[in-house]
């Protein structure tokens, strides 16, 4: 009977040993992010990519850093030796990047209260789906997504974005107008990380929503275009066989020149865009006024019934009716 005492006293002093030393769950790291676009260019529509020019500055609290009375600066090559002698700094990795991002300078400033900054000037390459359907009437959202590449929530977390109105975007492509920005943290799991478990983490995003600038397209291509297709309404009103069809040709040739020269303002892309469709239009208003005249003007020879001059008077007003009816119908299917 004491040995049993013996032996159940021991295991309960083991256990309540084990208790106190098992390690006690930390709080993730909170990370403060703010970044600075400078400027986005190169928009390349065809591959939905754009390279952005801006700054990064995280900040945390490290309290295994060494009290000092002031802060320390160091720059580039001292920082990167920093982080390699006893520095801990997060893997920052933006996600929708394609390649290498290029850092021109970073710096590490270590506080007096143990904080730690960050910072550093990048160049990269995103990429975001776009959708150009509307072009050049269209909206576009370019997005910076960081996470950090080797620690899930349950290590570190991003704090809570706000809109910095000192930190706005300070550059664009001449082409975009600046609408809005927004910025926000958000949580993403990667099932693949690890089998046992799910692995959440945190991401930083910030989203630059910009429209895109029409009067360039206005001016230099669809209001000409309509204008083309204003003239070959004409056709209808010039007197004489031979004249229609001379000046419906003309037109089309017309046309063909023109979408020719402006091809290399036009996105190209795998599907229609409504400028794109518009040029469809304008070839098919010309095509029918042609198949009019010539398949109106040969009936008429043959049926005593059919008058030509009378086809073209109700043509007229009814091929201006029906192609405006599919610009109104092309608006409605491009915007909603």
């Amino acid at each position: 009977m004491l040995k049993i005492i013996f032996y159940v006293g021991i295991l309960f002093n083991c256990l309540v040993i084990n208790a106190f030393q098992l390690p006690k769950k930390t709080a993730p790291i909170k990370i403060d992010v703010e970044i600075q676009i400078n400027k986005i260019y190169d928009i390349n529509t065809v591959n939905e990519t754009y390279i952005i020019d801006g700054y990064l500055v995280a900040n945390w609290v490290d309290t295994t850093t060494k009290n000092i009375n002031e802060s320390i600066i160091y720059e580039n090559q001292l920082a990167d030796k920093k982080i390699a002698d006893d520095l801990w700094l997060p893997a920052f990795e933006f996600i929708n990047t394609i390649g290498v991002r290029d850092i021109s300078n970073k710096r590490i400033i270590l506080h007096s209260d143990h904080r730690v900054t960050y910072n550093e000037r990048f160049r990269a390459v995103f990429s975001e789906v776009m959708d150009f359907k509307k072009f050049p009437f269209d909206t576009q959202t370019f997005s910076i997504q960081l996470e950090a590449f080797s620690y899930d929530e349950t290590k570190l977390i991003f704090s809570d974005a706000q809109i910095n109105k000192d930190w706005e975007v300070s550059g664009m492509s001449e082409e975009w107008d600046i609408l809005d920005q927004k910025k926000y943290v958000s949580s993403i799991e990667y099932p693949h990380l690890d089998k046992n478990r799910k692995m959440k983490f945190s991401r930083y995003n910030l989203e630059v929503i910009a429209e895109r600038k029409t009067n360039y397209y206005i001016w230099q291509f669809i209001l000409p275009l309509i204008l083309i297709i204003i003239v070959s309404w004409t056709v209808f009103w010039i007197p004489g066989f031979s004249e229609k069809l001379a000046t419906s040709f003309t037109l089309l040739l017309t046309v063909v020149a023109f979408n020719f020269n402006t091809s290399i303002i036009l996105p190209k892309l795998p599907y229609k865009t409504f400028i794109e469709s518009l040029i469809t239009l304008s070839y098919l208003t010309i095509f029918v006024s042609l198949l009019l005249i010539i398949l109106g003007s040969h009936y008429a020879k043959d049926n005593k019934q059919l008058s030509f001059s009378k086809l073209m008077e109700i043509s007229k007003y009814t091929v201006p009716i029906v192609f405006i009816l599919l610009v109104l119908l092309q608006l409605y299917l491009s915007f909603n």
